[in-house]
Order: C-alpha cells, then sequence, then structure tokens
C-alpha cells in the first residue's frame, strides 16, 4: 500500500531527530573521554611540579564553588606556599574567596595542618 507523502516526510523527520540525537550523544560521550584525559594529564603535571591543577587554581578563583575540606587544604597550603612571612585566616580567605570563619573552621577541624605562630589577631599560620 503507497504511502502518502507526509507520513514519508514524517519519517524523515523522526529519522533525522534520531539521527541528531545519536550524534549529539556520540559527541557527548566523546568530551567525557576527553575531559578524563585532560584530568590524567593535570593530576601528572601537579605531581611533577608540585602545584595545584589548572582544575584546582580555578575552584579557588571561583568563590561560588562549594568546595571540600581536601581541596581547602590543598588551596591553603598553596596559599602559604607563596606567603613566607605567613598569613592569619582572615589574609588566607581573602586569596581563597571564602569567608575567614570556614578558614578557622578548617584549621581547627585540622589540627597540626599548619604551623601556627603568635595568638589572638596576630596569629599567623604557615605551611608545615
Amino acid at each position: 500500500m503507497p504511502t502518502s507523502t507526509q507520513q514519508e516526510i514524517d519519517q524523515l523527520r523522526r529519522r533525522l531527530e534520531h539521527l541528531q540525537e545519536q550524534a549529539e550523544e556520540d559527541i557527548r560521550q566523546q568530551l567525557k573521554e576527553a575531559r578524563h584525559v585532560v584530568a590524567n594529564l593535570e593530576h601528572q603535571l601537579s605531581e611533577i611540579t608540585g602545584r595545584p591543577t589548572a582544575s584546582e587554581i580555578k575552584i579557588i578563583r571561583n568563590p561560588f564553588a562549594p568546595i571540600t575540606d581536601k581541596q581547602l587544604e590543598m588551596q591553603i597550603l598553596f596559599v602559604l606556599q607563596k606567603e613566607p612571612k605567613g598569613l592569619n585566616a582572615v589574609g588566607v580567605a581573602g586569596r581563597l574567596n571564602q569567608g575567614p570563619q570556614r578558614i578557622r573552621q578548617w584549621i581547627k577541624a585540622h589540627p597540626g595542618k599548619l604551623r601556627r605562630e603568635g595568638r589572638g589577631t596576630a596569629t599567623k599560620y604557615f605551611g608545615s
């Protein structure tokens, strides 16, 4: 039985939509794999240089991105590594776009991770 021209057009549209969805999914998969390769290369470079990866630096620069304690630790140590005279919690917070309370919270929860000198507002922290 012959199909109408409209039915053929509808079939072709559905086929085109399916092919577009498939092409989009293929590209998304390739992108996922490429991101994985980039993340591995960043990690290798970070291990060799001892500096944070580009992704970690991006997190430092984005004040609205929530970060874990482990990420915060890496950022704090990185910032303090660049400051031979040390910084107080407010100074660290300013460099990391975090609140001073968040920094103090982390310091309190992780005693021994930083070297501390002074008391009160004169307290300075140094990477250990």
